[in-house]
């Protein structure tokens, strides 16, 4: 008798499992496509997906332990999630009234139930819960339906008097650095199709339309690197094909030109920004966008050889006001450090110590090497990793809450197809 009841108790556990798991498996699907055009509603499909998520995980707790370990993507979001937690809890304690202390509670969490969507998805893969095929086919439908719905958007935005495109997120800068790794993942998961012809096809009109698209967000570092790293992936998939031919690189080029006359305005307008807002610094004069960023990247070095252990963002920004006020009065970087310090490793470092500097290390190690260092272009994990480390240079991304609850559904949902693609060669 006591048998039989544990076959039943087994059996509807089993149940409730499959029923939570396809539940939370169409929340994920359906956050990144919501992500780009309405980010309430990506909002609430994460926080559902993550509830369930959580359920799922205490019911089978005991199953899922090892699961944690074995997924290279689940260890870095949890160490931000639990550094953020310890570093807010202590700056609280020591918060200044009426100031704004930085806490990143919010971040901690959703990197934290990021994690719990990762852990309880990944394991219900692995117990195929749900067809190989069939889950592979839903992550092409949920990226590839975020990538036309975001560059329609995207588009519609421009057409309608939209100077700086911000899709459904409100800042450009956002904008660029989201949509720029979204594209670079649909890039890297069309070098899955067999057919030669269609692959490079669909590539190249990807590469062009999402460097179109991001020149609509005017945002500098995107307009650089995203074409930088959309043009290598386009090379290595054209050497990797053995279709590197004179006919092929001619295409190529036309196409480009074709983009960059479309957006002559937009580029020769960032340029020459760019060309003035240098001379200006090196005159000595900082309010500038990117003035103020060489004055904060300055301070902030300032800041964390005076406290490399780590410091409360209070203590950080007074460190750093002492500072300017003595070797650059008046300057514009003041505006700005209540934000960030507009570079990830410098605004990690500052607050964290060299042990937030480590972790930050550690987290981009893992994604972009999750394929080793030579498959960094043909895994869409790595190449998400790579891009939101050189848009950190320039700004700061992993405290986002918004860029969080993409990117992080972005590395799980591009894992998740690398893994079926992997087996379905098989």
């Amino acid at each position: 008798m006591y048998y039989l009841d544990s076959l039943q108790n087994c059996a509807r556990k089993e149940q409730i499992t499959r029923i939570v798991f396809s539940l939370s498996l169409v929340l994920l699907l359906l956050i990144v496509p919501f992500g780009y055009v309405h980010e309430k509603a990506s909002r609430i499909s994460f926080y559902l997906c993550s509830y369930l998520c959580a359920l799922g995980i205490v019911i089978n707790f005991r199953d899922i332990r090892s699961t944690l370990f074995t997924a290279k993507i689940i260890i870095p979001g949890l160490l931000l999630a639990l550094m953020y937690t310890v570093w807010s809890s202590i700056a609280s304690y020591h918060k200044v009234p009426d100031v704004d202390n930085g806490l990143l509670f919010t971040p901690a969490k959703r990197w934290f139930l990021g994690t719990l969507i990762a852990l309880f998805t990944l394991w219900g893969v692995r117990k195929e819960f749900v067809s190989k095929k069939l889950l592979y086919k839903l992550t092409w439908v949920s990226l590839g339906a975020a990538f036309i719905l975001s560059s329609v958007y995207g588009i519609w935005q421009h057409i309608n008097g939209v100077d700086r495109i911000v899709l459904g997120i409100n800042r450009a800068t956002m904008t660029a650095y989201a949509y720029s790794a979204l594209a670079l993942v649909m890039m890297t998961m069309l070098n899955q199709i067999k057919n030669i012809r269609i692959r490079f096809t669909a590539i190249i009109c990807t590469c062009l339309l999402s460097i179109y698209v991001i020149l609509l967000t005017e945002t500098r570092s995107a307009m650089f690197i995203h074409t930088l790293l959309s043009l290598a992936i386009l090379v290595n998939a054209l050497w990797q094909g053995k279709a590197f031919k004179p006919a092929s690189i001619i295409a190529i080029l036309l196409a480009v030109t074709v983009i960059a006359i479309f957006s002559k305005n937009i580029i020769y307008s960032r340029f020459d920004t760019t060309q003035q807002e240098i001379t200006r610094f090196s005159q000595g004069d900082d309010h500038t966008s990117l003035g103020s960023r060489f004055t904060l990247w300055k301070s902030g070095l300032i800041a964390i050889q005076e406290n490399p252990l780590g410091e409360t963002q209070t203590t950080r920004n007074t460190i750093i006001r002492n500072w300017i006020n003595i070797n650059q009065p008046g300057s514009f970087a003041l505006e700005y450090i209540d934000v960030h310090l507009h570079n990830e490793f410098l605004q990690f470092t500052s607050l964290f110590g060299i042990f937030g500097f480590i972790i930050l290390l550690f987290f981009f190690s893992m994604l972009i090497l999750n394929n080793g260092l030579e498959g960094v272009f043909n895994n869409p994990v790595s190449i998400i990793a790579l891009s939101g480390l050189l848009y950190g240079m320039t700004d700061v991304l992993l405290t986002s809450v918004e860029y969080i609850t993409l990117f992080s559904t972005l590395i799980l949902l591009a894992s998740v197809n690398s893994i079926e693609e992997k087996k379905i060669k098989k």
